[in-house]
């Protein structure tokens, strides 16, 4: 739900439907600190309600995803995420060909939102934790697990022993640190990506650190 309702009216989101309601992003912020559907779902139908009154534009769906492979593909699967992984498929050849409806605009994977760049990104990046390969389940990647305090306003995530990157070195906490601190700081240096808009981590964390003033 963050990931849809709060991207386009939280507290984080861009001007793309006009300007924030302090109604409507309370109680949006209210149940993205909750962990059970069922405990969100009256807050969920208050948002819904205030998104109809206040603004003027009300997206209805994600897109849906529609895949064909050849017959010889083995594994094939077809993600409702759009993060089908090729390294679970064998084309039965040396070359896997796929085609999608444009090219990737870059590899920056943080900096970008269109579903081409993120499902080539969904090749070469693993998170902490990752959904079940052709589903929606949440199972460890990095991290074996995470694990909260009881208000949940506090993570304990154990990483995975042994991975390194491709040049050998070991992954460590310091690494899963920075990968959010250069999102999250405006000021840092490493700050760049391909338009520097970051707009999935202002939309679902609140903003930026040092960000610039608004134009």
């Amino acid at each position: 739900m963050t990931n849809f309702v709060d991207y386009h009216f939280g507290a984080g989101s861009s001007a793309q439907f006009g300007d924030h309601h302090e109604e409507l992003t309370t109680v949006l912020a209210e149940a993205a600190s909750l962990a059970s559907d069922a405990d969100r779902e009256p807050l969920y139908i208050e948002a819904n309600n205030l998104i109809r009154e206040l603004v003027p534009m009300i997206p209805v769906a994600h897109g849906g995803s529609g895949v064909a492979y050849l017959a010889a593909v083995q594994n094939a699967h077809v993600s409702p995420l759009g993060n089908e992984a090729f390294s679970k498929m064998d084309p039965g050849k040396d070359t896997f060909v796929w085609m999608q409806n444009a090219e990737p605009i870059s590899l920056y994977c943080a900096d970008e939102t269109d579903g081409e760049s993120l499902r080539a990104c969904e090749q070469v990046t693993e998170a902490l934790l990752a959904y079940e390969v052709g589903g929606t389940a949440v199972e460890p990647a990095l991290a074996t697990a995470c694990t909260p305090n009881e208000d949940l306003t506090v993570w304990t995530c154990t990483l995975r022993e042994g991975v390194t990157f491709h040049d050998g070195s070991a992954l460590d906490a310091n690494d899963v640190v920075m990968s959010y601190v250069i999102q999250w700081d405006a000021a840092h240096p490493l700050h760049v990506g391909n338009t520097g808009a970051f707009s999935y981590f202002s939309a679902l964390w609140g903003g930026f650190l040092n960000a610039p003033p608004a134009e």
